[in-house]
């Protein structure tokens, strides 16, 4: 409860008190020993994961169920894995638990409580996996599997390529970059980017023959049956 100063009255030496300035003591150090209680001594660790891993970037807020004032945890430091609440006070308490990709959850907890309370936390959507290096046809693949939308498949040269078509389309080409990141949470609502390496153009090539010893009529005649045309010619003698 939130600790009001009452109103103080002073008194000279040798002059009586007051009742009311009397009541108005009484009453003060009765509302600060209410607010030293509420205060609470009992202290909480909330571990949040998801899958297996640790999720550090929650909001964890315990919430008393008689009502009160809500309490903030503190997040992990240094190599802990847990968050802290402190200052409960005992009875039972709503734990309300929240990260970015992730569906809340909230659940009860009667404190004191000896050991860490544990949270899972679902994904509300799916991790972006690493691509660098794969083929684009198979970080499409992959994507798709996972349920996660792609907005746009660009090239080194700024081409756009086909997201809506078969996956097999787009080649062998790896993939250079991703939005999101590897490992960030990618929710339902939320589409993937992805730039791949443009395309080589194979030139069609032949090898030149041997020429020498020809006339120049045999010697164009042989190259134009290979599909090559011959440039500007000069004697050497």
């Amino acid at each position: 409860m939130p600790l009001e100063k009452p109103p103080l009255v002073t008194v000279s030496p040798g002059e009586p008190v007051t009742a009311q300035a009397w009541n108005a003591l009484v009453n003060g150090l009765s509302a600060l020993y209410d607010a030293v209680i509420a205060l609470g001594g009992e202290t909480v660790q909330i571990t949040v994961a998801s899958g297996g891993t640790a999720v550090r970037d929650a909001t964890v807020i315990a919430t008393p169920t008689d009502g009160g004032t809500p309490v903030a945890a503190l997040p992990p430091f240094g190599t802990a894995e847990a968050y802290t609440l402190a200052g409960l006070t005992p009875g039972t308490w709503r734990l309300h638990v929240a990260a970015l990709g992730f569906v809340p959850r909230t659940t009860d907890v009667q404190v004191p409580v000896a050991e860490p309370v544990a949270v899972q936390l679902e994904l509300d959507g799916a991790r972006m996996p690493d691509l660098f290096g794969r083929a684009a046809s198979e970080a499409v693949t992959v994507l798709r599997d996972l349920g996660i939308q792609i907005e746009r498949i660009l090239d080194t040269t700024g081409n756009d390529m086909p997201v809506a078509g078969a996956a097999a389309d787009l080649g062998s080409e790896p993939v250079l970059l991703q939005l999101p990141e590897p490992g960030i949470v990618v929710r339902r609502d939320e589409r993937a980017r992805l730039v791949i390496a443009a395309a080589l153009e194979v030139e069609p090539v032949v090898e030149m023959p041997d020429l020498k010893g020809l006339t120049l009529a045999e010697a164009t005649k042989v190259l134009e049956d290979l599909g090559l045309v011959l440039g500007s010619t000069r004697s050497l003698g």
